[in-house]
């Protein structure tokens, strides 16, 4: 589970990401990328900036340039249709959507509410030119390239048709993307130096705020709290740690930024049900 500001690279051919990806957990992050799921089964968690939804079977959410999202899949199964691709694909190399008037980035639009039968609509034609891009990419027939290309054309003109779209009150606006911009940043640096020694306070102090505020803002919009996003940071290091060198448990522990193997076993146990020595 990476985290902070992702750098992605798709290798040869077009710059995109087209998978069927059951029972998925990944920290809060952000790229310049677009992320479109369409739930196929099961139920999933999703928060994309300070939106929260345990989205259902047949259920759909995106992610624009820069929007802060994670995935809880918790102790539910589920599979997803996740696409993603650099939004140069459909002419905006500066980021998608171009005008910032997205209200919501989940269809049905409300909370816990059943589709109305526009939503049903703007589902089922979502769902059909994702399920046909999936198709185009499988088949690798003559000209996929520029036929996936079209239909992701359509998957984002789909989209904005059927997402609630409408003018913020300018000076709000401002603020929550001075906060979308204060928490990139802190993500980025929190993985970047997830070995210190980063309390609370530290965390506020960064965002610029109190404790309080800097404490419910983090949990909205990572779907954990501080300690336990930095702990996870560190044990995501210990496990690439373990998986790719010889160093010894304590080097591990030491350079994750745990004080002790003691409190390494115990949180490592705590976040995967084992201990690190059970992985080697």
């Amino acid at each position: 589970m990476r985290a902070f500001h992702e750098n992605r690279i798709y290798g040869s051919g077009l710059p995109v990401q087209i998978s069927c990806v059951r029972n998925m957990n990944f920290l809060a992050h952000w790229h310049h990328d677009l992320e479109f799921i369409y739930v196929r089964e099961g139920a999933i968690q999703i928060g994309i900036n300070s939106e929260t939804r345990l989205l259902q079977k047949g259920e759909f959410a995106f992610s624009g340039s820069g929007d802060i999202h994670y995935y809880d899949s918790g102790k539910t199964d589920s599979e997803v249709l996740m696409i993603i691709f650099n939004p140069r694909l459909v002419g905006s190399p500066a980021g998608w959507p171009e005008e910032r008037g997205v209200l919501s980035s989940f269809i049905p639009y409300a909370k816990g509410a059943a589709a109305s039968e526009f939503e049903k609509e703007a589902l089922a034609d979502l769902a059909s030119v994702m399920q046909r891009i999936a198709d185009e990419n499988e088949r690798q027939s003559e000209q996929s390239d520029a036929v996936i290309t079209g239909l992701l054309h359509m998957l984002c003109g789909l989209t904005l048709r059927y997402v609630p779209v409408g003018a913020s009150e300018p000076k709000r606006s401002a603020r929550s993307a001075s906060h979308l911009k204060t928490m990139q940043e802190l993500l980025e640096y929190l993985e970047n130096h997830c070995e210190l020694p980063l309390t609370l306070q530290d965390g506020a102090d960064r965002a610029r705020m109190s404790v309080f505020h800097f404490s419910r803002f983090f949990k909205n919009v990572t779907g954990m709290n501080y300690n336990t996003y930095v702990n996870e940071l560190r044990i995501g290091r210990a496990e690439r740690m373990i998986a790719e060198t010889d160093a010894k448990l304590i080097d591990i522990a030491l350079e994750c930024g745990f004080g002790n193997v003691r409190t390494f076993n115990r949180v490592f146990r705590q976040l995967r049900g084992c201990t690190p020595s059970e992985l080697r």
